[in-house]
């Protein structure tokens, strides 16, 4: 894997991309996040889309379109099923060779599931130049941050002053996740974590998990899926 050493203007868009939130009404990702992500990784075009698992185009966004992406010429709105992973296509064993003949010199995907039924993936195309392996490196070490923007859904009902760190505690208790689980997939201690749910617990008024769920959700009570995911825990 390359070394990834930052200058100051890639630090400020890896910092833009950690900070960043989806936005309401939005599946896309917010704009300000793919010209980070094309800070980190250059790119003639930058593509995301959100497809049903049929291929059918929900919805998608370009930025910097220097040059029409072949993909967005061909699928008209129907691309088939998304791939899901990391994919380099030109070393792609059964795409390699039609790699050569499409007018791009080089691109990549990486694909996510949302949900049980939508596939949402971001595309980077370029035209002059492949990717280099710093490049590789430096999509994989922002795939999780991607992911977490098409993934995700934003939490209107919680008030303004629960900041970012404390929605995203929330969002994993969401899923059933323990203090431990969540300290590990956020990268902070479980004492950092059970702080986070004291000051959410405060901010919303409540005294239990599934009580701060309610208010996520909008409701007096949490549906019985919910209650499951959490009981353990409440």
């Amino acid at each position: 894997m390359a070394d990834l050493l930052l200058n100051p203007a890639e630090q400020s868009a890896l910092a833009t991309l950690v900070a960043a939130e989806p936005v309401p009404g939005d599946p896309m990702p917010p704009v300000e996040a793919l010209e980070a992500l094309l800070t980190l990784v250059p790119a003639d075009a930058l593509e995301t889309v959100l497809a049903d698992q049929r291929g059918r185009i929900v919805a998608d966004r370009i930025d910097l379109p220097l040059w029409t992406p072949w993909t967005n010429d061909d699928c008209a709105g129907d691309c088939g099923p998304l791939y899901i992973g990391f994919m380099h296509w030109p070393w792609h064993p059964a795409e390699a060779a039609a790699c050569q003949t499409l007018p791009g010199v080089d691109a990549i995907t990486i694909g996510f599931r949302v949900g049980a039924e939508h596939v949402a993936q971001v595309c980077l195309d370029r035209r002059h130049r492949p990717f280099s392996e710093r490049d590789l490196a430096m999509l994989r070490l922002v795939a999780p941050l991607l992911r977490r923007l098409l993934r995700e859904r934003p939490t209107p009902r919680l008030p303004a002053s629960v900041t970012v760190q404390e929605r995203r505690v929330l969002m994993h208790v969401a899923t059933g996740a323990s203090n431990a689980e969540i300290a590990q997939a956020m990268f902070i201690a479980p004492s950092t974590v059970r702080k986070h749910l004291e000051h959410v617990y405060a901010k919303l008024g409540v005294h239990t998990r599934l009580e701060a769920l309610a208010v996520l959700r909008g409701s007096d009570e949490p549906d019985l899926d919910l209650l499951e995911r959490v009981q353990r825990y409440a």
